[in-house]
């Protein structure tokens, strides 16, 4: 096993447990009405953009997966989701996309996993996908990006290339 290889699983294990965490324990006390942000999503981008889209697909599915089974979600419904953003998150890293154009990839990436979300989720519930979208995909982008900004700040150290060549 190489040694980026050995430093994903690192970072995925320390700040996935703590994500976690914060996302069990933490995210309900901030929670504004319906609305809550997805730290394990932010993570999941961080990743993706840091180690590349194989890595961050894995990461996507196998936190979605520990979220689901944390939760009363049907196990799954997150997981599919989170892997496509991973995915996608890569090929920023493959593109090489930094600076202001990576902040806009960010919010369309935190969208495009509210869209599928809500497009599984509504089938649980009895409102339109139209109403779910309105009222709770787009503020869970904003509040996942402030909270994505927050944690870029504090994992910077570990996700960023230039301290681990």
């Amino acid at each position: 096993m190489d040694h980026e290889t050995k430093y994903f699983l690192y970072v995925i294990l320390f700040l996935g447990i703590i994500v976690l965490l914060l996302q069990t324990l933490v995210v309900p006390l901030i929670e504004i009405r319906l609305w809550r942000p997805d730290l394990i999503l932010a993570l999941v981008i961080l990743l993706g953009n840091r180690f590349g889209s194989l890595k961050g697909s894995s990461a996507g599915f196998f936190l979605g997966i520990i979220q689901d089974s944390l939760t009363g979600m049907p196990v799954g419904i997150t997981a599919l989701p989170k892997a496509i953003v991973g995915y996608g998150a890569g090929k920023m890293h493959t593109h090489k996309v930094a600076g202001s154009m990576a902040y806009l990839w960010f919010i369309l990436l935190i969208f495009l996993h509210e869209l599928l979300l809500y497009a599984f989720f509504q089938f649980k519930t009895n409102l339109s996908y139209g109403v779910l979208v309105y009222t709770r995909a787009f503020p869970n982008t904003i509040y996942t990006l402030i909270m994505l900004l927050f944690i870029q700040v504090f994992t910077y150290k570990y996700l960023n290339e230039e301290y681990h060549a």
